[in-house]
């Protein structure tokens, strides 16, 4: 506040002025507001009651907002006025009213802030700005701003009265410089043990594949025995020990390979009756220092082979038998245990047959009862040794009877007869009886009061017996070549008839066969041209040529390309007791059978390998 005395300006607190201590007038208080012109009521006051009777005085917002804009309307207006007043009482008395001129520094400079005092526009101080017992303060530090913004430079003033700044710290001085490489070089040192302890075996745990995946497991055979060749990664050099097998295997061309029989992984149980088994192995890596790392186990599934079991006799699981005796016959390995059933499989009905296999080099015959009840069950059970057990049920079916009717247990089931002399024809020139094929004898018996009849083709029946014994006989006769068929009924009143059938496989001597035999090669033509004609007569033809292709082993069936027209092809199905073999070249004498593909089918009877 300026003196209206002596013009000295002074605080706004002091009651006097500091130079000639006249009454200074007062200002206003800072914080007494001035009254808005034309103030109205402060606003409304609102009574609120709520449900349970409570009165509340509450103001509106808008009144309080609109009482408040008016109050600021009113301080804008009085400050206008105010600051209009300051202006003019300023224009009387001038501005700066010490008389200095102001000087604005800017920039670096290093002259002492004592040598820039602004002077009076006389060139004189004023009087009046310092009181003359005043102590005068020199500064010892010059304050100064660089050109950044940096804040304010300090420099002591030495004696002399030059200035010099004191030391400060560079952006990027050498100790900076030597902290931060530090500090960079625990940073990686940190980073690089993370990745090596850490992210790095997760990551080549991620990346490669198990073990299980990367082994290489093949089926081979090892001594005629189903096995598997396992190829196991590695490197080179490497030693890999297999628990299992109790030895190690070395790795050569980036595997240890080494091969492994199937049946060792179920060989010694007493009883193997499903289909697979899984093998696991455990393998180890061996290490220099002869410590062993366990790797990750490999499994893989073996399949483990029935017990060889084939049958001869009958030539299938099903068949109608005839008689009271049936010879079953079958093969099977040597050294295994044989078992039959004879009905339900129990012990009771449990035969063992085990002594027999080797004595007759596995192949077996079993002569069983037949009864007249429909199905006859017989099981065989085999094992052999590294195979699974192996089983096959045989049914023999045999109507069920009300009168008794059996053929002889020896009848049989393939015929070839040889010549005879037939006596009852005169001599030729030669004075020799003429030879004749004779007809198979059929022996039967049945109950003293049934009546016999043959229904196939048959000669000489003899039933004078049937009412002491029940035995009764007759000659068959065969009318073609192959199966034919015996049948025979006893029949009796208030009786149901009894029938019995009983297959014959009927072949004539080759001295008499083959003299009947037709060239195919040249009759290839006429055979295809009247093959119904040929098949009814059940023509007989000498097929000579080379099995190219065997169709089935049973009835084993093959395609012979003839010698002299090798662009024709006939089928033959092989009855004769011979194998025959691809490559090799036959003369093979049989039958008119039917067609195959547009080509002859015959069957085969008699069978000579040509050297």
């Amino acid at each position: 506040m300026r003196c209206p005395q002596c013009g000295h300006w002074n605080r706004a607190s002091f009651p006097r002025c500091f130079k000639c201590g006249a009454v200074l007038p007062k200002e206003p208080a800072a914080d007494q507001k001035p009254e808005a012109p034309n103030a109205g009521p402060a606003g409304k006051i609102y009574i609120q009651i709520n449900e349970e009777g409570k009165a509340t005085a509450a103001m509106d917002e808008r009144d309080k907002l609109a009482q408040e804009m008016k109050e600021l309307v009113a301080r804008k207006q009085k400050g206008e006025i105010e600051q209009q007043r300051l202006r003019e009482s300023g224009a009387k008395q001038g501005f700066a009213p010490t008389g200095r001129d102001v000087e604005t520094l800017t920039g670096r400079t290093g002259a002492p802030f004592s040598q820039r005092i602004s002077r009076s526009v006389n060139g004189e101080p004023v009087e009046g700005d310092v009181r003359p017992d005043a102590i005068p303060v020199v500064s010892t530090r010059v304050i100064d701003y660089d050109e950044y913004g940096d804040g304010p430079l300090q420099t002591p003033v030495k004696s002399k009265g030059k200035a010099k700044r004191y030391k400060t710290h560079r952006r990027f001085g050498f100790s900076r410089l030597l902290r931060t490489a530090a500090l960079l070089i625990i940073v990686g040192v940190v980073l690089g043990a993370v990745y090596q302890f850490i992210a790095r075996p997760i990551l080549d745990n991620r990346n490669t594949e198990p073990l299980q995946e990367r082994a290489i497991i093949t089926p081979s055979i090892l001594n005629d025995m189903p096995s598997h060749l396992v190829r196991i990664p590695g490197e080179e050099g490497q030693s890999i020990r297999i628990k299992e097998m109790k030895q190690s295997y070395l790795v050569v061309g980036g595997y240890a390979t080494f091969e492994v029989p199937d049946y060792r992984w179920y060989e010694g149980a007493e009883s193997v009756t499903q289909e697979t088994v899984m093998a696991t192995l455990t393998p180890y890596l061996q290490t220099g220092a002869g410590e062993e790392k366990p790797l990750e186990k490999i499994s893989y599934e073996v399949e483990i082979p029935l017990s060889p079991l084939t049958l001869i006799s009958p030539s299938s699981t099903f068949t109608e038998v005839s008689t009271a005796l049936y010879q079953i016959q079958f093969e099977v390995a040597e050294n295994s245990t044989v078992y039959i059933y004879r009905g339900a499989i129990t012990e009771a009905n449990k035969e063992d047959l085990s002594d027999l296999v080797n004595t007759r080099s596995g192949s077996l015959s079993l002569n069983v009862s037949v009864s007249a009840i429909g199905n006859n069950d017989i099981t065989i059970v085999t094992r052999a040794q590294y195979y699974r057990e192996n089983s096959m049920t045989i049914t023999l079916y045999r109507a069920p009877q009300q009168i008794t009717l059996n053929l002889a247990a020896d009848i049989a089931t393939r015929y070839t007869p040889q010549l005879v002399e037939d006596q009852s024809q005169p001599k030729d020139a030669k004075g020799n009886y003429p030879m004749i094929e004779p007809n198979m004898t059929v022996k039967g018996t049945t109950v003293t009061w049934a009546n016999i009849e043959v229904i196939s083709p048959y000669v000489n029946l003899d039933t004078t017996k049937v009412a002491a014994t029940g035995e009764f006989s007759f000659e068959a006769v065969f009318d073609h070549f192959g199966d034919n068929v015996i049948e025979i009924h006893a029949s009796a009143p208030g009786f149901e008839t009894s029938v019995v059938k009983h297959t014959v496989y009927y072949v004539p001597v080759a001295a008499i066969y083959t003299r009947k035999a037709w060239d195919m090669d040249t009759q290839y033509t006429d055979y295809l041209n009247n093959s119904e004609k040929r098949i009814a007569n059940t023509q007989i033809y000498l097929c000579e040529g080379t099995i190219t292709q065997i169709l089935s082993e049973r009835p084993a069936m093959a395609i012979l390309k003839l010698k002299k027209s090798p662009e024709r092809t006939v089928l033959i199905t092989n009855y004769s007791n011979d194998t025959w073999t691809v490559g090799a070249e036959y003369r093979i004498f049989a039958d008119a059978y039917g067609l195959y593909n547009g080509a002859p089918w015959l069957s085969g009877r008699y069978t000579y390998k040509v050297n």
